[in-house]
């Protein structure tokens, strides 16, 4: 029984360090702590037994489960507070918006960026939302500086997922964003073409 116990510490320890190795998503490193708490438990199991049957005292059982038990909550903090910033589409901690902001602005045809948001989608998949101020232009070359956009946002902060909002100089705008003429304004207007029109 001793011996097979053993083997399954080595194989949950093996699992674990493979683990290790690719921890970087939240979902791997919980699988890893999932993996690291079965390995100590039965650890201790093996080691507490050993102990009470040479020393008789009994109470190195609780006290080995209490000790696991808060490393487990101790490595556990990290991954819950990890978990709930993704949740509440906090900023990703490896991202500054301002070197963000500045790297998009450097793209030929961008004239200015705000409204800029970034979240976490999960642990190495970020989205961005943002306005970008551009000048009057036509489709392709709109086209183009999108392309640029997600290319920049791509390579030097690995964005993939993207809301890219252009606004043009030299119109009318209503909270920076570009907005149709007043209808009050159009309906005059055609009204006016109608009287002249059958004037003639």
């Amino acid at each position: 029984m001793m011996l097979v116990a053993v083997a399954g510490v080595l194989m949950n320890g093996t699992v674990a360090a493979l683990l290790w190795k690719s921890a970087g998503d939240v979902n791997i490193r919980s699988v890893f702590l999932h993996m690291l708490g079965d390995t100590l438990s039965t650890a201790a199991v093996i080691a507490g037994g050993a102990a009470i049957l040479f020393t008789g005292l009994t109470w190195i059982d609780p006290a080995l489960s209490i000790l696991i038990a808060g490393m487990i909550l101790y490595s556990s903090a990290g991954i819950v507070r990890e978990t709930l910033h993704i949740l509440l589409e906090g900023t990703p901690r490896n991202l500054v918006l301002a070197n963000v902001s500045q790297a998009m602005q450097s793209v030929d045809g961008v004239l200015n960026v705000h409204d800029l948001h970034i979240w976490s989608l999960g642990s190495n998949s970020h989205a961005l939302a943002s306005h970008v101020t551009i000048a009057d232009c036509n489709v392709s070359d709109c086209g183009a500086i999108l392309a640029s956009l997600n290319h920049t946002l791509h390579d030097h902060f690995h964005i993939t997922h993207t809301t890219i909002q252009f606004e043009t100089t030299g119109c009318e705008t209503t909270h920076g964003c570009s907005a149709p003429p007043e209808l009050e304004t159009v309906g005059a207007h055609d009204h006016h073409h109608h009287a002249h029109s059958h004037s003639h």
